[in-house]
């Protein structure tokens, strides 16, 4: 009787272990409390310090991988490898924009998953008062260099829906133009 309820009890414990899904599935078809893996380790060759020039500008990405991050929608909550990606934005030598030291909790470019020709999707809540939010594809071209293309959304963002917007405006500091910006691993 007790082998009967040690065997119970570990059937129980693997039942209640949550269903494992790829990077590529789409998030509706996720049922709450799954996680969605990186089972092929397609988010390894993101992994790293990368940086591009543009003219005076130098953009630094941080990006790490985070496992098992909860992720709550409207409908329901499940589990995610994820990129998270910090960064860095100097023009002329002076640091104009940084997330380097914000918590993992706090960071705003959170990756989706992968696009059908492999590239992450991230999703970006974008800087003070949310102004350029929208998406980034990053497509790994070999181990030392990756594409980035940044598609900002506008918005209208004035000092009645956003208190402590600057007298001279909010500027989208990362690069949206020109497309296909290439960073070399550091």
């Amino acid at each position: 009787m007790k082998n009967l309820g040690i065997c119970l009890g570990i059937l129980a414990v693997l039942s209640c272990k949550a269903q494992q899904y790829p990077l590529n599935t789409d998030y509706d078809a996720v049922p709450s409390n799954s996680y969605v893996k990186d089972l092929n380790n397609d988010y390894d060759p993101y992994i790293g310090t990368w940086k591009t020039s543009l003219g005076n500008k130098e953009v630094y990405l941080n990006i790490t991988k985070q496992q098992n991050r909860e992720i709550k929608l409207v409908s329901k909550t499940y589990f995610s490898d994820v990129l998270l990606i910090k960064y860095k934005v100097v023009i002329n030598g002076q640091i104009v924009e940084t997330t380097e030291n914000d918590s993992l909790d706090k960071v705003k470019i959170i990756s989706d998953g992968l696009d059908l020709d492999n590239s992450v999707i991230f999703t970006t809540l974008g800087g003070k008062c949310m102004v350029g939010w929208g998406t980034i594809l990053l497509k790994s071209i070999d181990s030392t260099h990756l594409k980035w293309n940044y598609l900002p959304d506008s918005m209208v963002i004035t000092n009645k829906n956003c208190s402590d917007y600057p007298a001279g405006g909010i500027k989208i500091n990362l690069p949206y133009e020109p497309a296909d910006i290439v960073f070399t691993k550091q």
